[in-house]
């Protein structure tokens, strides 16, 4: 009985040495480092005593060894086993040679561990699950094909700024993700064209640091991995395969408490409305949701109106030229009125005003109104664009000053940096001219529009086209589509306007029953658009085969060029901008370009949210291309861009730039686009010559002469 008692508790006891041993290494490397550590301490301490008490040398010649220098003999014996050779006595000979061989086997374990647990960690950073313990960067979660645009801006915006950082949580794999980043963005070409582009402003410019991270951006615990309460702003990405937003909502309901700054494209408006209703009683000033289908369906339409608004656009929203800042008014600034400041700033243009304090009653009724029915929402956040039509009391000795500049305010601005404009203030009287478009009563244009192709955006685009035309205009649209969208279409838009086919599936040898049949010579505009069924690459390249075919159609027998037509063409992929632009077409939608810009310089500044959001609208101001006529009359001279602003300005609008018709077709010079110039620059205008201007639209009695 007493001996199968003692088998017990040796197997107990060999059992707990098992598990004690197993729990041991099952926590790691540093656990089994550390271990193996002591282990090796303590065999190298137990045979220096041993050594000590025995009073063992080397040999006879040698004193007798302290602890201290027996502990490091031995210690030595551990790390280099050759050192034996020098031992002439037995006794030490046989503990020397035990603790090299108990110290080569541990030290070769330790050894080991480490290279594992470094192996380990490599390949735990390889999987990107490390978490990131910076602050202050910029956060994106997911990944589209949007992100690489986004990327390129965020680099441009922080070239001014040292230590920038870009930290990305996709599902993708860490080292992909690097590579394909790398790949797709050079950052020193990058900010070295963007250097260039500065010119003489040009300053000392830094790269921006980028992490990647893999994990679900609907996992809180792959959200902890990236702390996006340490971000400046959180950027949410929607795959392709979320046509509802449902990762997106989720995400935002995750990190909507923890992050400080939110910006998410909603592909569908309902859920906005949705996720408004049901946080109404809190805060959520920190979420910005962009209506990417509405502000890209509002500029596809103003650019068919209006040849050359691409280039505007695409300048206004991206980083690489002039751009728009606010900037706190200075104190010389102080008590100047708005067309002061406006007219005399000299290196940028004062687009609005932000008042830190402002009076809703001095609003002009009408202002007051949009406001109380949830219109020009920038207003509710103190935000005045052209503020000479939005105030009154604003005419003083007959002259429409906009407002006063108070302490506190900022300076809405259009330059080539976030530096501080500068300001010349001078005296420039100008010969008041009387608008030709108010002498007679203002009857909006009969138009006739071709859409070929089809995707979710053409009921937004059309019914945005109905705003710039008359009602008695025509919409034809030719695609491919199924029945039920044919059905849908014919119900909304009459079944004469809607033909269910494509027309590049017609054989060569009918291309010219093609034109003949559809008439294409008489419309005024046509707008390519690339279907929704189709992946990035083939959507482009449909698109692009539209368009030379409308090309060849349209100058067959020498009937009429492109440059004669109104045509926009929608394209996703950027890489595919200089293949189009072999076409000699002028005006084309990037949209995955679009909305990458518009989500960096929302990350940058939120409050740009409202100045988009109401110059893409119908709402407030727009950005017009005013015939050069409708302002001046003696075209036999050159205006400074200064005395054409005050010109300008005197009708209660805000000058731009301009469009030299003659360079419409030249890419170099942005098909004739010269945006925020400088205001001594001589410029000679003619009758066909555009003025861009800041416009205050919104109803029919304020649409002037645009074509």
């Amino acid at each position: 009985m007493k001996k199968e008692y003692d088998s017990f508790n040796r197997i107990k006891l060999k059992n707990k040495i098992q598990g004690m041993l197993e729990e041991t290494l099952s926590k790691g490397t540093v656990s089994i480092i550390a271990w193996l550590a002591v282990t090796m301490i303590l065999i190298v301490i137990i045979f220096s005593v041993m050594l000590v008490l025995m009073d063992l040398k080397p040999n006879n010649e040698t004193d007798s060894l302290s602890l201290i220098e027996a502990i490091w003999q031995n210690f030595l014996r551990v790390i280099d086993p050759g050192g034996l050779q020098n031992a002439k006595l037995w006794g030490y000979r046989i503990i020397a040679a035990i603790v090299t061989l108990l110290g080569a086997l541990i030290f070769g374990a330790l050894v080991g561990a480490l290279t594992t647990g470094l192996e380990n960690m490599f390949i735990e950073i390889r999987k990107g699950k490390t978490e990131i313990v910076k602050k202050d960067f910029t956060l994106i979660l997911g990944w589209n094909p949007t992100i690489f645009n986004i990327i390129s801006e965020l680099v441009i915006s922080n070239a001014n700024h040292r230590n920038k950082k870009i930290v990305i949580l996709s599902k993708n794999d860490k080292i992909k993700m690097e590579d394909e980043i790398n790949l797709r963005i050079n950052q020193k070409e990058l900010l070295k064209n963007f250097h260039n582009s500065l010119g003489e402003k040009s300053h000392k410019i830094y790269q921006t640091k980028i992490y990647c991270r893999s994990g679900s951006i609907i996992d809180t615990d792959d959200l902890n991995i990236v702390h996006p309460e340490n971000a400046e702003s959180v950027i949410i990405l929607s795959s392709e395969e979320d046509k509802e937003d449902i990762n997106t909502i989720k995400c935002i309901l995750a990190l909507r408490k923890k992050a400080k700054k939110i910006i998410t494209e909603i592909k569908d408006e309902r859920n906005k409305e949705l996720m408004d209703f049901c946080f109404q009683n809190e805060e959520n000033e920190n979420i910005l949701y962009i209506p990417t289908e509405k502000w890209l369906s509002r500029i596809t339409a103003q650019i068919s109106r209006q040849p050359g608004f691409s280039v505007i656009a695409t300048e206004i929203l991206s980083y690489d030229n002039d751009k728009i800042y606010f900037s706190k008014a200075g104190k010389g600034l102080i008590g100047k009125t708005f067309k002061e400041i406006s007219l005399n700033c000299t290196t940028s243009i004062v687009l609005g005003i932000c008042k830190k304090n402002l009076d809703k009653n001095n609003l002009k009724e009408i202002y007051q109104t949009e406001m109380a029915e949830g219109k020009l929402s920038g207003i509710q956040k103190n935000i005045i664009l052209n503020p000479y039509k939005k105030f009154n009391n604003n005419i003083i000795d007959g002259e429409n000053i906009g407002c006063v500049i108070e302490e506190g305010d900022e300076l809405i601005l259009f330059q080539s940096d976030d530096g501080y404009p500068e300001f010349h203030f001078e005296e420039l009287k100008i010969e008041k001219f009387q608008w030709k478009s108010d002498m007679e009563d203002v009857i909006l244009p009969k138009s006739k529009t071709l859409i070929l192709g089809y995707n979710k955006r053409i009921y937004k685009i059309i019914n945005e086209l109905y705003e710039y035309v008359s009602t008695d205009s025509e919409v034809h649209i030719i695609a491919k589509m199924d029945e039920e969208v044919e059905k849908h279409l014919k119900d909304n838009f009459g079944s004469e306007n809607v033909t269910n086919e494509d027309i590049t599936d017609y054989r060569v040898s009918e291309k010219e029953y093609v034109g003949e049949k559809f008439n294409l010579e008489s419309y005024e505009n046509i707008i390519i658009l690339g279907y929704d069924n189709l992946e990035t690459q083939e959507k482009d390249a449909k698109s692009m085969l539209t368009m030379l075919l409308i090309k060849k159609l349209l100058e067959k027998n020498n009937k009429c060029s492109l440059q004669e037509k109104s045509i926009v063409i929608e394209i996703c992929d950027e890489k595919n901008r200089e293949i189009v632009e072999l076409t000699e077409v002028s005006d084309y939608i990037i949209s995955d370009t679009i909305i990458s810009s518009v989500i960096s310089q929302l990350s940058e500044e939120k409050r740009l949210y409202y100045v988009f959001d109401e110059l893409f609208s119908g709402e407030g101001c727009e950005i017009y291309m005013f015939s050069a006529d409708n302002y001046i009359e003696n075209f036999d001279r050159e205006y400074t861009f200064k005395e054409l602003s005050t010109i300008v300005a005197n009708e209660g609008t805000i000058l731009l730039g301009y469009r030299d018709m003659d360079e419409r077709v030249e890419k170099k010079n942005d098909h004739g686009v010269h945006l925020n110039v400088s205001k001594n620059k001589k410029i000679r205008l003619n009758k066909n010559d555009k003025l861009i201007v800041l416009f205050e639209g919104g109803n029919e009695k304020n649409k002037k002469k645009v074509i």
